[in-house]
């Protein structure tokens, strides 16, 4: 996707291209965020582990208070990447958007209602508006591959409608696809 800032000057990506989604929305970019602003991740925890320590900070138990850059720093995030999806909403009207990947789905239940509201804030009214919006529960991340994805499965289990002029039965989508994520339907994340 295109650069959140739109005239391709930013963040440099790992890709190498200055400000990519990836170089703001990425969970290395992320994490390398959260550090250039104050943040502290666990000494040699890789990235994983860090990110579970940025959200832990972020979200803490009811008895800490929650660390404002942390906050800060994934609130942007939500907004570079609701503007990010936006441009896929506008552009494509999809009936549903997949965040996937171990970081999505650590980010998942706290982090999709941001996205989502910057994603209607950036989208067109008539397509960022329309269809309804859930989250697919995250799974562990052993076996994925065998199991697919239910949300991608139904999805290309269901024919398409039938158009005016069209002879023969309707062509019947199948496929099956591998991976774990969020599935977001409708029109915004």
């Amino acid at each position: 996707m295109g650069p959140p800032d739109r005239t391709g000057a930013g963040r440099r990506c790992r890709c190498g291209a200055p400000g990519c989604l990836e170089a703001y929305a990425g969970a290395e970019s992320l994490l390398a965020r959260w550090r250039e602003e104050g943040g502290r991740p666990p000494e040699g925890a890789d990235e994983e582990t860090a990110l579970t320590a940025m959200l832990a900070a972020a979200y803490p138990a009811e008895d800490r208070e929650p660390d404002p850059v942390a906050l800060a720093v994934l609130e942007e995030t939500a907004e570079y990447l609701g503007a990010g999806l936006s441009d896929l909403i506008n552009l494509f009207q999809p009936e549903r958007i997949l965040i996937g990947g171990w970081a999505g789905l650590q980010l998942g239940t706290r982090f999709l209602p941001a996205v989502r509201r910057h994603a209607r804030t950036y989208a067109l009214q008539v397509p960022g508006r329309q269809g309804r919006h859930r989250p697919r529960p995250a799974r562990p991340r052993r076996g994925h591959r065998r199991r697919g994805d239910p949300a991608l499965a139904d999805f290309f289990a269901r024919r398409p409608p039938r158009r005016t002029g069209h002879r023969g039965p309707a062509p019947r989508l199948a496929g099956r696809a591998a991976g774990t994520g969020t599935a977001l339907t409708g029109g915004v994340a």
